[in-house]
């Protein structure tokens, strides 16, 4: 008699060797392509007559090997410091301590930032191939909207968001395999590298105490706060100034011109866009919006029984990602999974794809216009592309918050691995679903 329980070998086996082994060729050319665009900086005249923004190569790789003194071969942040105005200096730099200890291991490899960058990617491609691979073994074919996205082809090599990335789909990928403490340690070793996994603590802990599940519960809090602490804490005691000029530079730099409130301070002069108003107001906004997720997913708990928590991890990062005073264009990389692990229409990654593809191409022609062609800040059509992109994008995260929160998941429940469909081959999804 054929039993109704699945092993959870049988729910993976839903994901084909051959659609695995389609994903992840799918992702190496997206890789390639990635490294064709960002390659045209290797010329030797890019910098000089603006090739970076015109040829829309510009990455933050390339810059950052003499300004963050990779190029002395400086440990990162023991020495460093900041100025009054927040600049870093002596090895300190923006990011927290696995990206600057990365990019100072890749640094001892190579002479020239040029160099610099082919490193980088390097060693930085198997950890999008390693996402891609987790998510089809999770999600099946629609893994492909991480691994055949346009975004991977832009921002793969233009900063160094691939590690959290791929540290975020590991967590999962833990919590999937029902080992919530190894998701909450990944998580807080995503928190080491671009901070924004530290956010999927919560509603990993809130599953798995609505799961009756407290010790766990309890012990994930534990793993992933105390992953963080302990990578970051031989740095705090090193030299704090050092290690604290991450925060105080972010603290202190205003908005990107590309972010909603960029251009609502060239519009307005209103006081809570003005420094340190605005990181006020977005710490409220982002709180209070986390806050009703929270409510949404204890609602939704109570009705269902289980605490959705890729939904709010979703909801969590679209937050982050609406309110943030900084929305670099790579942002966009952290977005893509949750598209691929909530059963949500394809409609909104094609839609999400265009506006982001329209701001990218509008953000690098206007940084020409206006460094090379003289067009100072009037209008351009680049600029207005990038305008209309930045405040539609904001208009798709709003909706986004709403659909990832009503989404079902695409990933089988990590601890109940019974005879019940597995995960989705399809890539568009239930077309009935939000």
């Amino acid at each position: 008699m054929e039993t109704a329980t699945k092993t959870k070998g049988d729910v993976e086996s839903t994901a084909t060797n051959t659609v695995v082994v389609a994903v992840l060729a799918a992702c190496f050319v997206a890789l390639i392509g990635g490294f064709l665009l960002k390659g045209q900086c290797l010329a030797p005249d890019t910098f000089a007559v603006g090739k970076q923004y015109s040829h829309l190569c510009y990455n933050d790789i390339q810059p950052l090997y003499e300004f963050r003194a990779v190029s002395t071969d400086t440990f990162p942040y023991v020495n460093g410091s900041y100025t009054e105005t927040g600049d870093l200096i002596d090895g300190a730099n923006e990011y927290p301590v696995l990206t600057g200890l990365f990019f100072w291991v890749v640094g001892l490899l190579v002479d020239n930032g040029n160099d610099f960058l082919r490193m980088t990617a390097v060693l930085m491609a198997p950890f999008a191939l390693l996402a891609a691979y987790l998510l089809t073994r999770m999600t099946g074919r629609r893994a492909l909207m991480w691994a055949a996205a346009p975004a991977l082809v832009y921002y793969a090599f233009h900063n160094w968001d691939l590690l959290a990335v791929a540290a975020v789909v590991a967590g999962v990928w833990f919590w999937y395999r029902g080992k919530s403490v190894w998701a909450a340690v990944m998580f807080g070793i995503g928190c080491a590298l671009k901070m924004y996994p530290i956010l999927f603590i919560v509603p990993l802990v809130l599953e798995r105490w609505v799961a009756g599940r407290r010790d766990d519960a309890v012990k994930s809090f534990a793993a992933g706060a105390g992953t963080a602490l302990a990578i970051n804490l031989p740095f705090m005691l090193i030299n704090f100034q050092g290690w604290w000029g991450t925060y105080k530079f972010h603290q202190l730099r205003g908005p990107n011109f590309d972010s909603i409130w960029g251009l609502l301070q060239t519009r307005y002069t209103w006081s809570l866009i003005q420094m340190p108003a605005l990181n006020k107001t977005v710490a409220v906004l982002t709180l209070a919006t986390f806050a009703v997720t929270i409510f949404y997913g204890w609602d939704r708990a109570k009705k269902e029984g289980v605490f959705p928590f890729l939904q709010v991890a979703g909801a969590f990062l679209v937050a982050f990602m609406l309110w943030n005073k900084v929305h670099s264009p790579q942002y966009t990389l952290w977005l893509l999974p949750f598209f691929a692990l909530l059963r949500v229409n394809i409609g909104w990654w094609i839609a999400y794809t265009i506006v982001d593809t329209v701001a990218y191409v509008g953000i690098f022609r206007w940084f020409y216009d206006y460094s090379y062609l003289g067009t100072g800040l009037s209008s351009t059509t680049a600029k207005e592309a990038m305008v209309y992109a930045v405040w539609t994008r904001a208009v798709l995260l709003v909706i986004l918050l709403v659909v990832f929160l009503r989404a079902r998941s695409a990933v089988e429940d990590p601890d109940e691995f019974v005879s019940q469909p597995g995960p989705s081959l399809d890539p568009v999804g239930d077309p009935t679903t939000a």
